[in-house]
């Protein structure tokens, strides 16, 4: 449910990832001229600029240890921007200044990590706050059953420190159907050596695709000083748990189970009474002189008459009833429901049926937390950037005239601070679904560091690539409403009287 609806305007996403980002002047000075382009296959044995045999470590025969030289990390053995020779790259420099890695002795030599030389990667001071590297695999990665994770030992200069992982396919970073994980992230539990772990999401399956390894290793940390980080023994790993407060899981239904993902939040719904308190905020303050935004029509409420569980399922009311709050009056009531928790990236789904009568406008969306809206949950606890700098996913808009039209939307501010839009609309025929109205469907979100998309009983409404130019790296909250009239409700029928979207349940994963 945008802020300021703007007729959908198609925009050309250009992925923008930062392995290109080393500046070319640098890359003159230490690559060689590449080899005339041949096709990039799986297996990286091949020759150096120099004309020596480059052989690339390969995870799928075991361990990835430094306690003999596999990679080399010498400057003739960078990838340039083609991929069509070396190993390994890097990212992040500026000017001449960059990163460095190099075989070192272990700095803590343990019961944690017995190695006698792991790799040293040095981030000078007035690097990118993104700098980091990757390096190749002789094959591309298969994962063996029940071990569907990347570990390996990092050692960590102190607790809460970020790192990132993502697996990336062969291609170069502006070839179409390129294929990565998205951005992992593990964060440090102490000082010294640690094994983290990374959840490998089936995105498009897992196995057969990724043979490179990308890293940040001081994830937005502002490189002001010279720092150097400590790696070793890269292995397949059990998939590690979520640390999931319990007291999000409603464990009532049997759920559905996702690869790569785990339930961290849901209600189902299986009460009576107001939407839970521990879970839902009901947003009713007025954002827009004593209104909302998209010339809606009604007030919300927190009543019982608005919103309320029975059966099994959440109701939301919209009602025409004159109703006033300081002292506006309106002709038509509603709800609209915040969700008291947050995520950034992960899956969310929503099994709702949704209202028939012409003039509602139903909405199942996410808003950036750091908005700062007045009167919802989080009020300006996680910023207050506004709209649309927050960031906006439209995973169900159903249209007020045609009942049977959904919208998978995405607002966002370009770097200018201007509203940019993208979506699609899809109709109940060309989607081959059954009637919305009368029938419970499944709507969801998959969102990641490198794509966004919407469904419909897991079909594909719209997607957007998750790129550096639009603001989707920060955490979003669920809304669930009805807004009457306005700039998609369209007119409301002088024979309204009252109509529901009904959820049988709110499921989010990671």
């Amino acid at each position: 449910m945008n802020r300021y609806l703007a007729l959908f305007l198609l925009v050309i996403i250009i992925e923008c990832s930062p392995e290109s980002e080393e500046s070319s002047s640098e890359q003159t000075s230490i690559i060689s001229p590449p080899q005339p382009a041949t096709p990039v296959s799986s297996n990286n044995t091949n020759s150096t600029s120099n004309g020596t045999e480059l052989v690339s470590p390969n995870l799928n025969e075991g361990s990835i240890n430094f306690e003999e030289v596999i990679l080399s990390f010498t400057e003739q053995d960078i990838q340039p921007s083609n991929r069509t020779s070396g190993n390994w790259g890097r990212f992040g420099g500026i000017g001449s200044v960059n990163l460095s890695i190099e075989y070192f002795d272990n700095p803590d030599n343990n019961d944690i990590n017995e190695s006698s030389r792991v790799i040293k990667v040095t981030e000078p001071s007035g690097i990118q706050s993104w700098a980091g590297f990757y390096f190749v695999l002789e094959d591309k990665l298969i994962f063996p059953q029940g071990k569907e994770a990347i570990s390996f030992q990092f050692y960590s200069p102190g607790p809460g420190h970020i790192v990132l992982l993502k697996l990336e396919d062969e291609r170069t970073n502006d070839a179409f159907g390129k294929k990565t994980t998205g951005d992992l992230f593990a964060e440090t539990k102490g000082t010294g050596w640690e094994t983290l772990v990374f959840n490998i999401p089936e995105l498009e399956g897992r196995n057969g695709i990724y043979n490179t390894i990308t890293m940040v290793l001081g994830y937005d940390l502002s490189n002001q000083t010279e720092v150097n980080y400590y790696l070793d023994n890269f292995n397949f790993s059990s998939p590690s748990l979520i640390n999931v407060d319990l007291t999000n899981i409603d464990s009532s239904e049997e759920l559905t189970s996702y690869s790569g993902y785990q339930l961290v939040w849901n209600d189902e719904f299986n009460y009576e009474g107001a939407p839970s308190d521990q879970k839902w905020h009901l947003q009713y303050i007025p954002i827009i002189e004593g209104g909302w935004a998209n010339d809606e029509k009604q007030h919300y409420t927190t009543r019982r008459d608005n919103s309320f569980v029975s059966d099994g399922t959440l109701k939301i009311v919209a009602k025409k009833e004159l109703y006033a709050y300081d002292g506006i009056n309106k002709t038509f009531t509603s709800a609209r429901l915040n969700s008291k928790f947050d995520i950034r990236y992960g899956r969310i789904d929503v099994r709702a049926k949704l209202p028939s009568s012409k003039g509602t406008w139903p909405a199942i969306w996410t808003l950036g937390t750091n908005i700062g809206e007045i009167g919802n949950y989080y009020g300006t606890s996680q910023g207050n950037v506004g709209w649309p700098e927050c960031g906006e996913i439209d995973i169900m808009e159903q249209d007020g005239t045609n009942k049977q039209l959904l919208y998978g939307t995405f607002h966002w501010a370009d770097n200018g601070g201007q509203q940019v839009s993208y979506g699609l609309i899809k109709d109940t025929s060309s989607l081959n679904i059954s009637d919305l109205n009368s029938e419970f469907h499944l709507y969801s979100l998959i969102w990641t560091s490198s794509s966004i998309k919407v469904y419909v009983d897991n079909l594909l409404v719209s997607e957007l690539d998750n790129t550096a130019s639009v603001p989707f790296d920060n955490s979003h909250y669920l809304l669930l409403n009805i807004a009457m009239g306005g700039t998609l409700g369209g007119t409301i029928p002088g024979t309204f009287e009252e109509d529901n979207m009904e959820i049988d349940y709110v499921r989010i994963y990671q």
